[in-house]
This record gives structure tokens, sequence and C-alpha cells, in this order.
């Protein structure tokens, strides 16, 4: 019985981990017809053109969706550009996390 529960508990702790696995990362979509303003990178962030990416600071978008722990959009540059893009892209900003703080 002890070797039944033990499994069980095993079989569910692997099968959350898995389900927390997602890191939630959500991209933004080009709209048709306006004017490219950023570009993503291999590691998924959304780099604003025309900004230095050496001195601009990364931004943590918290979008709404549909996982159960939320999911965000790493963007890099001002944070009025990055804000702009995702909502250009019909994402929900719920609030932004930054060096700086957190605002709404």
């Amino acid at each position: 019985m002890k070797k039944g529960i033990g499994l069980l508990l095993i079989i569910f702790a692997v099968s959350f981990l898995t389900s927390c696995a997602s890191n939630g990362v959500v991209l933004p979509k080009m709209v048709p017809g306006a004017e490219k303003t950023f570009t993503v990178n291999k590691s998924g962030t959304v780099e604003i053109i025309g900004q230095d990416m050496k001195t601009e600071p990364t931004h943590w978008l918290y979008v709404e969706c549909d996982h159960w722990s939320g999911c965000y959009m790493r963007c890099q540059g001002q944070i009025k550009s990055c804000k702009k893009v995702a909502t250009d892209s019909t994402l929900d900003v719920k609030y932004i996390q930054s060096r700086t703080g957190s605002q709404k």
C-alpha cells in the first residue's frame, strides 16, 4: 500500500512539474499594413527597431492569457515603445516589471 501511494505521489509530482515547465512567453503579431517597429531575437526578446539595445533595459510585460500562471512578453527598449507593440498586437497588458520597478 505504501509503495502504491509513493508511486502515485511521484506521478503527481512529475505531472505537476511538467505543467509548470511552460514559460508562458507571448510573442507579438505583426499587424498587416503597419510599419515594422520591432524584431524578435533568438532568445525570444522583442527588440524595438531604432533604439540602442546596449543601453535600453529589458522589461517584462505581463499580459492576459489562458495559461494558469500567466504570460509575459519580454521586451528591450523604452517602456512606451514596448507597450505600444503589445497593444498593437492586441495583447492586454496587465502590468510591466523592469529594473526600475513595476507599473500598471
